[in-house]
């Protein structure tokens, strides 16, 4: 083959090889797997605000940074942080009310990172020496309550003659699916698949994954959660609502059992089961996508060691 022949094939060849690869500009952002994860709120004091040590009669400045990690819009509304722990004699100057959390957008599938701002707070120290003491150390105390959202689908097999006795082949077999977590503190962690001729039962597992407190969806209980109410009480902790569940286009929600009459779920030591089902008129085995979305209200503390010292 002459040099010339050879020249020409090697540009044809890299003339091919360009054709073939992606544009690196310009192109349209691919969708990537986004429903995994247990956190919804993360909270972090921002560094040296307030730094580990002041004195009295100085101004104290304490700031929190705020991020949505999950997947659910969170913010706004009567979303709140309360900052609790110390003497109100000694710092002054913040309120029992708390402050509002900003409207942060939640990931997505386009969406890598949530919404993400800072909440701040400004008091006043007090003289130590008026009280007698020379050195206060309080554990400041930020506290989130705001209501969150978990949403799950799981593909299960529907099969409406599972005892049938002829050996006609079918595509799936009704078993238990394992879903892990879904970008929320409450997740969905496992579907277990119960079959029966023209009726097929689902044994739903919810799991409080975040550390966190859940408690009843509604604002009346969000109201409940600052640490300068009274308080939850015993029957509004630990509760999940089941906003819906539907398969095959249809919701199948007031099939399911264990409810109350909001439609709230008892978890008993962070986990809980929902017993749903559907009934099928088809005659043949087929996979079926199963959507689950929960609502409730979530409580989540993060501690800040802070010493004062007397100025004599």
């Amino acid at each position: 083959m002459t040099l010339m022949k050879k020249s020409a094939l090697s540009l044809i060849l890299l003339s091919f090889l360009l054709a073939c690869q992606a544009p690196t500009s310009g192109q349209s952002p691919q969708p990537q797997e986004f429903r995994s994860g247990t956190q919804g709120l993360d909270l972090q004091y921002v560094a040296n605000l307030p730094p580990p040590r002041l004195f009295d009669r100085d101004q104290v400045n304490i700031m929190l940074q705020v991020e949505n990690r999950g997947t659910a819009p969170l913010g706004g509304g009567a979303d709140r942080i309360y900052l609790s722990g110390f003497d109100p004699t000694i710092i002054t100057g913040i309120g029992t009310d708390g402050l509002p959390i900003p409207p942060l957008e939640p990931r997505s599938a386009f969406v890598s990172q949530g919404g993400r701002d800072t909440i701040s707070w400004r008091g006043q120290i007090r003289s130590l020496t008026d009280k007698r003491i020379d050195k206060y150390t309080p554990l400041l105390l930020a506290t989130a309550c705001y209501t969150y959202e978990t949403t799950a689908t799981a593909q299960v097999c529907l099969d409406p003659n599972p005892y049938q006795a002829t050996s006609q082949q079918k595509v799936c077999t009704a078993s238990g699916v394992g879903l892990g977590s879904q970008g929320a503190p409450i997740a969905i962690t496992n579907v277990d698949v119960q079959p029966q001729p023209q009726r097929t039962r689902f044994i739903i597992t919810i799991t409080n994954s975040g550390g966190g407190t859940v408690y009843k969806y509604g604002t009346q209980y969000l109201n409940k959660c600052s640490p300068y109410s009274a308080g939850l009480a015993f029957d509004e902790v630990d509760f999940v609502q089941l906003s819906d569940i539907t398969i095959l286009g249809r919701s199948i929600k007031q099939s399911c059992k264990g409810l109350d009459r909001d439609g709230h779920l008892r978890l008993t030591s962070g986990t809980g089961q929902l017993f749903c089902e559907v009934d099928l008129n088809e005659q043949s085995a087929f996979l079926s996508p199963l959507t689950i979305t929960l609502r409730y209200g979530y409580r989540q503390s993060i501690p800040k060691p802070l010493e004062i010292r007397a100025v004599p």
